[in-house]
């Protein structure tokens, strides 16, 4: 499943009217970027591009990791080269973090680096995100001062609970 689609929150908070599409809207799109950035994962899928001063084990720093696209570097002659991917492995020995290791360390153009480009993100989003994001919509929408410094309240602990066990523990803290 993808992200909760206008229609699937509003049936899960019972509402049956259309001039607050925008701003639920608006507040899925914000609870999305506050997940990402509470747990450390990435809620869609997307290419990204890590850059290595030399080849050494590397820990992606994106998660969840799905897998490497490729491996380019500048030669001594500053061409630039893509990696064999027999000249490199994945070590998935300490979930949550994946690391890349070379079995090859080719020379590089001095004060070049080695770009990893990947992809990582959810694919599909697991039922308990999407419960989560309709349950922070909602939250929000109800409430929407629930979070001031005036007035600091908890979470809906069912969503906080959810968000706490998909956070990236110890690979990015």
């Amino acid at each position: 499943m993808s992200i909760p689609t206008l229609q699937t929150i509003k049936s899960a908070l019972k509402i049956d009217f259309t001039y607050d599409d925008a701003e639920i809207l608006r507040l899925r799109d914000a609870v999305m970027s506050f997940i990402t950035s509470y747990t450390g994962v990435n809620l869609s899928t997307s290419t990204k591009t890590q850059y290595c001063s030399y080849f050494m084990r590397t820990r992606f720093d994106e998660q969840p990791f799905v897998a490497v696209t490729s491996v380019q570097y500048y030669n001594t002659a500053n061409v630039l080269t893509t990696m064999a991917s027999t000249e490199y492995f994945l070590d998935r020995s300490g979930p949550p973090s994946v690391y890349i290791n070379f079995s090859n360390f080719p020379s590089i153009y001095e004060n070049t680096q080695i770009l990893i480009n990947y992809t990582a993100g959810y694919p599909d989003l697991p039922m308990d995100m999407q419960q989560a994001i309709i349950g922070f919509v909602g939250a929000w929408y109800n409430n929407p001062d629930a979070l001031s410094p005036i007035q600091l309240q908890e979470v809906p602990i069912s969503a906080k609970f959810v968000l706490d066990t998909l956070k990236v523990k110890g690979a990015l803290e």
